[in-house]
């Protein structure tokens, strides 16, 4: 039979039974194309999702570097600040800075007692109790040193009495305080 030789109708015919069973095929073959285009959509919105996720992913990880620098540096601020603000009150090598400040300046140091700490806020007050006898202007030089140590000292309640003594002039109690970090307050901010 050739197809050629077929009326008009009849080729129409021959070619639409042909399409009708290549549609029942494809239909018999791959069933549920609905859900499989549904399903295609979910895995495209999820894939968005996840290229999404991987973009801020490297966009962080390039930025990985500075955030590094960034806690090297917050790091030897802490240092420097634990320097100024211990956490521990370090009593023995306050006395003997002390003392050997003290020597430096001409002062005998006759008292040295330290307080108990006084918790405020994220920080401990640490008083010490002092008493020197010198002459005043090395009086002076001992509160300017003082002021010069890397750790913060406040000096308050200072009295001057004067000595007739031969080998000093004056006689002098102070608190000088001092300050300790508080991990456990600090930590609690």
């Amino acid at each position: 039979m050739d197809f050629k030789k077929l009326p008009f109708w009849g080729q129409f015919a021959v070619v639409a039974c042909m399409a009708i069973a290549l549609v029942a095929v494809a239909w018999m073959a791959y069933p549920n194309f609905s859900e499989m285009a549904k399903k295609n959509a979910a895995d495209r919105v999820q894939l968005e999702g996840l290229q999404t996720e991987i973009r801020k992913g490297q966009a962080i990880e390039a930025k990985l570097p500075e955030f590094e620098k960034e806690i090297e540096n917050l790091q030897l601020k802490l240092n420097d600040l634990l320097a100024i603000l211990p956490t521990e009150p370090e009593t023995g090598e306050l006395l003997k800075w002390v003392k050997n400040l003290a020597d430096q300046s001409n002062l005998d140091l006759r008292q040295f007692n330290p307080g108990s700490l006084k918790p405020v806020e994220f920080y401990k007050e640490f008083p010490i109790m002092m008493d020197v006898e010198g002459d005043y202007h090395d009086l002076g030089v001992f509160f300017d040193r003082i002021s010069k140590y890397s750790r913060i000292i406040n000096v308050s309640g200072v009295t001057i009495n004067a000595q007739s003594s031969p080998n000093h002039s004056i006689h002098s109690t102070f608190t000088a305080t001092t300050f300790v970090y508080d991990e456990k307050a600090g930590g609690a901010q």
